[in-house]
């Protein structure tokens, strides 16, 4: 058995998948059989040819199945004639993992065998047989590389894909970058590596490549041009299209969302920045020996991404981390971190990923997510160890700083992806209104607060229209907290011993009237009997509130049912709501409004079903409740979609409601004009309808699979845990 016949019968595939099958692969390319790994069925051909049967795409592994990829252009010449054009050879031009990684087996990695200079074989001291894959550096004409094509069986896996280059046509990459705002550029030359392989290892090298390419690639032919010697040739070339499905489009003119994605994803050949750093290593070789490579290195191919990206992928590792997000609805005040370089970035209808990059604090801390936040025009993250990053809209202070960006680094390639964490204290909670922020200070239970204070509602005085340095209202200077609540004008929270604070507008009844011996706006409230208060929400012109023994109060206006009672203008004081939640032991467990809605959560005993209760406006179906009502005016149970929507979390926006379902589907109902709901209608949804656009999912280094909601006033953001 000769050399190259020996390696291909050994060869178990190591390098690409570890596959235990390799043996049963092996004897399925003559038959084109199908080969079963794992729950995957493998068509294998070894046929010269591309004329057989396409392979199918499988959306479960992102891969295509039962066949070999199929062709792109109707002018790729087959393989036959591309033997005739060379000889009898096959030439095959890599620009990815074949630059620096043909295989540990396989039929390419024949060309890393090094020859000794008698030709023979150590071994057995016969006659070696002359090398039959060879490599040359070189160059592909009017090609450029493109970081877009998605890998969820290399270096990535299906729940969160890796990144891997791609080659696209000047044609193609002007079309894409015109969509996106661009201009054409000039003649790219792509530097790679040529393949050589002899006739009698064609077919296996094919079978070879079908396999390992399966994951969105056409087999094209193409130019290509030697690094020494000058002389071109027709080449093959495996390569994802613009029109495959595993192409992302987004990450090819958003460089810092692609490096975040390579700086955490790992798939089954390894992390994703190896990949990235060994390629930008080979170009950088290439371009200290071959005059011909560094010009090319220069020209518009694509390779000066690369190095951007290799750059931007190490600081992600050691001095930024990346939180990956997802959001839609409006982005005028850039509350859902879209860089000017993604088109269209003031309104999403879809949900779009967005990527937050914090600097990373001093130690081996992780920066775990604990809850997200959505305000009039800004946006929150907050981390289990209390740092909290606040973004979007900052016109009145309500981000506590003149600007989101660190601006002291003008170089920094991700600058506009960059929040600092609110400087100087650690934060247990928070909430986000219109324009102000209010939160908790982490061990102490401080108050604090800043923004927009035109009526009170920060300092609980009105001193100043804006207060930007954050300030505990004077009379609850020396209080400890344990949850707070910001409304449209208005503030509440309960204090640990289970009192009502509120300050701010009242002119509805939304905010208590103060005591006599008050010195400012806060007033306070407990319940006659003495049961403690445990949380707060606070609508446009109401405030809800709920005590240790599951009962509901609400006080404010109730021009659209939002007290939750009927025959009641409004109310200056808490009452008790109408119904069930009225009474002790309702099991509520949580409340939450927009501006003039409210929704209940109630849990029974152990188990991790929950209910939905819901009253107030219905007029563009913000409560998701069936009925033709403009209002509903006491707690009605809301029953998402009939019963089919298992519901884990809810929040509400100014005029939305967002569930997560036990599937993590997004399902939204209400006003829908700055696209908030996720998906493309009229101005409001009167159906609990799932958000379309990417899947929210997250990196394999997240701990907690629990998804996180919240919406805004005219935004929503979500996000894995």
């Amino acid at each position: 058995m000769n050399l190259h016949s020996r390696l291909f019968h050994r060869r178990i595939f190591t390098s690409f998948f570890a596959l235990p099958a390799a043996a049963a692969f092996l004897s399925c390319i003559n038959s084109r059989r199908p080969i079963t790994i794992g729950s995957r069925k493998i068509m294998m051909t070894q046929q010269l040819d591309s004329e057989s049967s396409d392979a199918v795409w499988c959306p479960d592994t992102q891969t295509f199945k039962g066949g070999i990829v199929p062709r792109h252009s109707a002018e790729t010449l087959t393989i036959d004639e591309l033997l005739a054009c060379n000889g009898d050879k096959l030439k095959i031009f890599g620009y990815g993992s074949l630059c620096w990684h043909p295989g540990a087996d396989g039929v390419l990695s024949l060309a890393s065998i090094e020859q000794d200079e008698h030709d023979h074989d150590v071994t057995t001291s016969s006659p070696r047989p002359k090398r039959q894959v060879t490599t040359a550096p070189g160059r592909a004409i009017g090609y450029r590389r493109c970081w877009a094509q998605r890998s969820a069986d290399h270096r990535g896996v299906t729940e969160f894909n890796g990144i891997v280059c791609t080659l696209l046509s000047d044609e193609e990459f002007a079309e894409l970058q015109s969509d996106s705002g661009g201009e054409h550029q000039s003649i790219s030359m792509t530097e790679g590596l040529i393949y050589t392989v002899e006739k009698d290892l064609v077919q296996d090298c094919l079978a070879e490549l079908d396999f390992r390419e399966k994951g969105g690639y056409a087999r094209d032919t193409i130019d290509v041009i030697e690094d020494d010697t000058g002389e071109k040739f027709k080449a093959l070339l495996y390569r994802g299209t613009s029109e495959n499905p595993a192409f992302w489009k987004r990450v090819l003119f958003d460089l810092p969302l692609a490096a975040a994605v390579m700086s955490v994803a790992r798939g089954p050949s390894g992390p994703n920045d190896f990949y990235l750093l060994q390629l930008h290593s080979f170009l950088t070789h290439a371009a200290k020996h071959s005059p011909a490579a560094a010009a090319a290195l220069k020209d518009h191919s694509g390779d000066e991404q690369t190095q951007k990206l290799a750059h931007m992928c190490k600081l992600l590792q050691t001095d930024y981390t990346p939180f990956f997000l997802f959001g839609t609805g409006s982005n005028e005040h850039n509350q859902l971190l879209l860089n000017s370089d993604v088109a269209s970035v003031e309104e999403r209808h879809e949900l779009v990923e967005m990527l937050l990059v914090v600097p990373r604090s001093n130690g081996d801390v992780e920066l775990l997510p604990k809850s997200l936040h959505a305000g009039g025009g800004h946006s929150a993250l907050l981390t289990h160890t209390g740092e909290l990053y606040l973004w979007g809209w900052n016109d009145s202070g309500q981000l506590r700083r003149v600007s989101n960006i660190i601006s002291d680094d003008k170089d920094l390639p991700f600058s506009e992806n960059v929040v600092r964490p609110l400087q100087d204290i650690k934060v247990e909670q928070v909430c986000v209104g219109h324009n102000h922020t209010i939160l908790i200070e982490k061990e102490s239970g401080r108050l604090v607060c800043f923004g927009e204070n035109g009526r009170g509602q920060v300092d609980a005085f009105l001193t100043n229209t804006s207060i930007h340095t954050p300030l505990t209202p004077v009379d609850l200077a020396n209080e400890g907290f344990v949850d707070v609540a910001a409304g449209l004008f208005h503030s509440a929270a309960i204090t640990k011993c289970g009192e009502l604070v509120t300050w701010g507008c009242g002119r509805f009844g939304q905010s208590l009237p103060p005591s006599d011996a008050s010195t400012s706006k806060v007033g306070r409230w407990r319940p006659n009997d003495g049961v403690p208060l445990k949380q707060v929400s606070c609508g446009r012109r109401h405030t809800v509130i709920l005590d240790e023994s599951g009962r509901v109060w609400t006080m404010g206006d109730n021009k659209y049912g939002q007290l939750g009672r009927s025959n009641v203008l409004r109310s200056a004081v808490p009452e008790l709501v109408s119904g069930v939640l009225g009474l002790p032991n309702s099991g509520c467990v949580q409340i939450l409004s927009g501006w003039s809605h409210t929704i209940a959560v109630v849990k029974k005993d152990d188990s991790p079903a929950i209910t939905l209760f819901g009253w107030g406006r219905n007029e563009r179906r913000q409560l998701g409740y069936k009925s033709t009502e403009k209002f509903v005016d006491e707690p009605q149970l809301l029953n998402p979609n009939d019963g089919d929507i298992e519901v884990t979390s809810i929040c509400c926006g100014a005029e939305s409601s967002l569930i997560v379902g036990a599937d993590e589907t997004i399902y939204c109902c209400g006003w829908n004009e700055h696209g908030n709901l996720g998906f493309e209608s009229s101005d409001c949804c009167f159906t609990w309808r799932p958000a379309t656009g990417v899947k929210v999912v997250g990196p394999p280094t997240s701990r907690s699979r629990k998804l996180l909601a919240a919406s805004g006033g005219a935004h929503a953001i979500v996000m894995k845990g």
